[in-house]
């Protein structure tokens, strides 16, 4: 068997375990789309998902995930130039600029000089573009498609990015940060999903942000929709949208979190599609790589499939659209997260992790899926970077 041979072998790989979760290969053979052009995409980023994190998924879901829709699957590298196991950043950076570069990197090359982006790209031609975080919305997988900077924690020049940016849509936790008061409280201690109110607001520790901006009313005063609960933002059906979710963080999915991430995306969609040349979106879920880090394989589970229903959304969306490509992309897999039992029928499964901290990644290759337009051009074995010149041939080139 030649090289190339084997690299089609390895793609397939991912395809053969999860493709009989929904569909046979007969249906998926007669649905599979050429490599025309799409007219939009849906990137959608899957922070510290390997294939063990999305078998555990399959086995509790008892065979039955969106994921199985797919057309065309692969592998993904993760590793960034100065280290071999990555971080989101450096990776998502990878998927946004085409250019490998450093462990933290956000769209900045190795001499942290700017990265042009996807997002930038499309603009310029006039294409929508939408970001929708599972949290906040100054996640390390989130942010290089939104700003430039040499690691993730310049939370003010990365905020103003949505509004100098020109993002047309996007929902997520965070409104803290876009405040000319941010909040300096750790995650962990944030509100988790409401307005600011009163409570507690005493223990709030706050600072004025050095440039001095409340990017709040920046956004209104230039036409945004700016809102602060899902119940309003799921209303909204065109005009440009900052939607926040949560004043620093969402809750996780057995804290009450709902089905707020699902709707976000299918908002997102309903307002996209109204562009006439086009859109672009970004969807990044967080929450089962912080579940592995922390070894905590129910909410694993749970996370992986509400990420697996909002993944379903998109393809509702591609399936009556016709000109959607959607992508489904792990980033750095989360602690060395190995599957040592499980039982399909009983929908449990036993793991362990190699790797255990929240600060730590593997650097194997991760699975990646596509539906729609150009699925097929997403097979086999790729370098991150490679998705980013992909798409930008598909929408720009």
């Amino acid at each position: 068997m030649n090289r190339r041979d084997t690299l089609k072998l390895l793609g397939s790989l991912p395809l053969m375990a999860f493709g009989a979760t929904r569909v046979n290969a007969a249906e998926r053979e007669e649905t599979h789309t050429t490599s025309q052009n799409p007219k939009n995409i849906v990137l959608i980023s899957a922070d510290g998902m390997g294939v063990s994190q999305w078998q555990a998924a399959m086995v509790a879901a008892h065979g039955k995930l969106n994921l199985g829709r797919m057309q065309s699957a692969g592998l993904l590298t993760t590793n960034p130039l100065d280290v071999f196991c990555g971080d989101a950043p450096s990776h998502s950076t990878a998927l946004a600029t085409g250019v490998n570069s450093h462990k933290g990197a956000v769209s900045v090359d190795m001499n942290n000089m700017p990265l042009k982006t996807i997002t930038e790209l499309v603009k310029e031609k006039s294409l929508a573009v939408g970001i929708v975080s599972a949290n906040s919305l100054v996640e390390g997988s989130i942010v290089p498609f939104v700003g430039h900077a040499s690691n993730r924690m310049a939370v003010e020049e990365l905020t103003a990015g949505y509004v100098e940016g020109g993002i047309d849509v996007f929902i997520g936790a965070g409104s803290d940060y876009f405040s000319k008061h941010i909040d300096m409280r750790p995650p962990t201690q944030g509100q988790a999903g409401g307005g600011s109110g009163a409570a507690g607001a005493a223990a709030v520790q706050t600072r004025e942000r050095d440039d001095k901006r409340n990017l709040l009313i920046e956004l209104e005063a230039k036409g945004w929709q700016v809102l602060y609960n899902i119940k309003d933002i799921r209303q909204v059906k065109g005009g440009k949208l900052a939607g926040f979710t949560g004043t620093q963080m969402n809750p996780n999915i057995q804290q009450g979190r709902g089905d707020m991430f699902p709707a976000s995306v299918e908002t997102s969609l309903n307002i996209l599609q109204s562009s006439s040349k086009g859109f672009f979106l970004m969807v990044g879920d967080m929450y089962v790589d912080r579940a592995s880090h922390n070894g905590r394989l129910e909410l694993l589970c749970d996370e992986a499939m509400d990420l697996d229903r909002a993944i379903g959304k998109a393809l509702d969306f591609a399936e009556r659209d016709g000109q959607t490509l959607v992508l489904v992309v792990g980033s750095p897999e989360a602690s060395g997260m190995s599957l040592v039992g499980g039982n399909m029928a009983e929908g449990m499964v036993e793991a362990k992790w190699s790797m255990p901290g929240m600060a730590n990644h593997s650097g194997t290759l991760v699975p990646m899926f596509a539906y729609g337009p150009g699925a097929d051009q997403f097979m086999g074995v790729l370098e991150n970077t490679e998705v980013f010149v992909k798409m930008k041939s598909m929408l720009i080139d």
